[in-house]
């Protein structure tokens, strides 16, 4: 193997435990929010919760480049191989959403999004085109908060297939793509761009002198930890915050309220966290001295279904909510959090599967509309 594929090879298996750690960040975030667990951060959790899709943003970036150098010439494959990953869950995960919640809905009304139901079925369509994100558009599938990232991961999907296209039409479709996404998408393009320039600097093993400067016995993630912790509770943070949600008022007031960076109001800060998760792969990625360790099986089942977990608690634990579940007391919580985690794995090993279906359906019958070099 080469110094780029092990370098790669102890990348992933240490980002194989991000992704766990930052999808429970987001359920922790949400089962406080609905009062299943017992503590109250204060609104710490719910910055903190942002922060992990940023860092999804990151290790995205730096895995699609892997798929992209396996499908390099080929754009259709590329994005048949991503958007069947996606399909595969986000089809169940939306029609599981709005189920759930019509069950919800009928017991405690007041707490889902009650309009988005009369036209359920235009809702599904605009969702699974992932277009809630683009230009004046900014609302949730139903109850299901977090399926808002992937409004941005699909069409990040689309700009890094159309960049590396060779095709005479590539600044078209580029502009295409640009235009379509809005400007709300673009401002944390930049956020994905530095996971996808991570991989380019392994891939090339052109490291930059600062990381391979940082002593062995510094451990990548503590040094991520503790930066973070010096940000996160710097004036820097919540400054940038606030400079973010200025402008994003001040775009409301000039569009007449038609414009809102909604949940790319912090893009300031969102560029700095991305930036240090960035600088964290490629520190992973210095360290040539130490032994790859194979990575656990139970790692790598757990990061394999962190989508599946991302993608479908909050419409089961928001159900649990209206159930009167969180009025039982922290164990119970605690226990309907774990149920549900649990739950969302099971979802997602049995619709996981499906994805070679959805990628047969997607190259086989070029639904994408792409053309690949070759041609």
């Amino acid at each position: 193997m080469s110094q780029s594929g092990r370098r790669h090879q102890r990348v992933f298996v240490a980002l194989d435990r991000w992704r766990i750690a930052l999808a429970l960040i987001v359920v922790a975030l949400h089962a406080e929010q609905l009062g299943l667990l017992p503590f109250r951060t204060g609104g710490v959790l719910h910055r903190m919760a942002h922060d992990a899709v940023i860092g999804f943003f990151v290790i995205s970036g730096y895995s699609v480049m892997q798929s992209a150098s396996d499908h390099r010439g080929n754009p259709t494959a590329f994005l048949a191989a991503r958007f069947s990953r996606l399909y595969s869950l986000v089809v169940p995960a939306l029609l599981l959403t709005l189920c759930l919640d019509l069950i919800g809905k009928s017991l405690r009304p007041d707490l889902y999004p009650l309009w988005t139901y009369r036209k359920w079925w235009l809702h599904l369509g605009f969702h699974g085109l992932f277009l809630g994100e683009t230009w004046s558009n900014s609302f949730a599938a139903f109850s299901n908060i977090p399926y808002w990232s992937l409004g941005y991961e699909a069409w990040f999907y689309l700009l890094l297939a159309a960049t590396l296209g060779t095709t005479r039409y590539r600044s078209l479709q580029i502009g295409l793509i640009l235009l379509l996404m809005g400007p709300r998408v673009l401002l944390l393009a930049p956020c994905w761009a530095l996971g996808a320039w991570a991989w380019q600097r392994v891939e090339s093993n052109r490291l930059p002198t600062v990381i391979t400067a940082v002593p062995r016995w510094m451990t990548p993630a503590a040094i991520l930890l503790a930066v973070y912790g010096l940000w996160f509770f710097s004036p820097f943070y919540p400054w940038l915050h606030q400079a973010g949600e200025s402008l994003s008022g001040a775009i409301v007031q000039a569009t007449d309220a038609s414009m809102r960076l909604a949940n790319s109001r912090w893009f300031l800060s969102d560029w700095v966290i991305a930036l240090g998760f960035a600088a964290m792969i490629l520190t992973l990625a210095g360290r040539d001295a130490e032994p790859v360790s194979p990575p656990s099986p139970l790692i790598r089942s757990l990061a394999f279904h962190s989508f599946g977990i991302y993608l479908f608690h909050y419409p089961i634990l928001l159900l649990a909510a209206a159930c009167g579940l969180a009025s039982h007391g922290p164990l119970t919580g605690a226990f309907v959090t774990v149920a549900a985690v649990l739950s969302c794995i099971g979802l997602s090993a049995c619709f996981a599967p499906s994805r070679k279906a959805w990628q047969d359906l997607l190259s086989g019958k070029n639904l994408l509309g792409w053309h690949s070099a070759s041609r």
